[in-house]
């Protein structure tokens, strides 16, 4: 469970936690791969989602799948990029939430996404979060939280099962 004012703190921002479908680079299942290898290439991406003529998820192109997709015989065809198609090859697992997912639904999906992306329940595409947008808070929650928040410690009889922490502020450091 998430704290409500570290949520609320999470869900703040300068701009939206959400990159909205229209500024998203996106492919059509019906686009070659040689238009998804310019795209990627272009934006600087290894993946985008991939949407069908309706404008519902269908899956994920990946510059390996692309790559992937022009073998033959063990050997790549690369005459295959202008005439094999997008749905041919994508992946159709996509990492995605609800427009009215829960927030501990994001953070879990966002785990093992570098995005992820934002649908009506009928799948039309609104937009993604992208793990980016959500480190950008969790740095501004390290770094201002308590500059809006009194954040005092609880004494040993109120807290359920908490690990225990017994450091100095100058004990918090990162191993490499």
């Amino acid at each position: 469970m998430i704290g409500r004012n570290i949520g609320r703190f999470l869900l703040q921002g300068e701009d939206s936690l959400m990159i909205d479908a229209a500024q998203c680079a996106t492919v059509r299942t019906e686009n070659t791969l040689l238009h998804a290898l310019l795209l990627l290439s272009s934006v600087g991406f290894t993946s985008v989602p991939v949407l069908d003529e309706s404008s519902r998820v269908a899956g994920i192109i990946t510059m390996p799948s692309i790559i992937n997709g022009l073998l033959d015989n063990e050997d790549y065809n690369w005459d295959l990029l202008p005439v094999r198609k997008v749905k041919e090859v994508m992946t159709n697992n996509v990492p995605r939430v609800f427009r009215d997912s829960p927030f501990e639904d994001v953070l879990h999906v966002l785990v093992n996404s570098n995005y992820l992306c934002v649908t009506e329940r009928d799948n039309t595409f609104l937009g993604i979060i992208a793990r980016k947008q959500l480190l950008k808070r969790v740095n501004r929650l390290a770094h201002e939280f308590e500059l809006f928040y009194e954040v005092k410690e609880r004494t040993k009889d109120k807290v359920k099962e908490a690990p225990s922490h017994d450091f100095a502020e100058d004990d918090i450091q990162f191993k490499l």
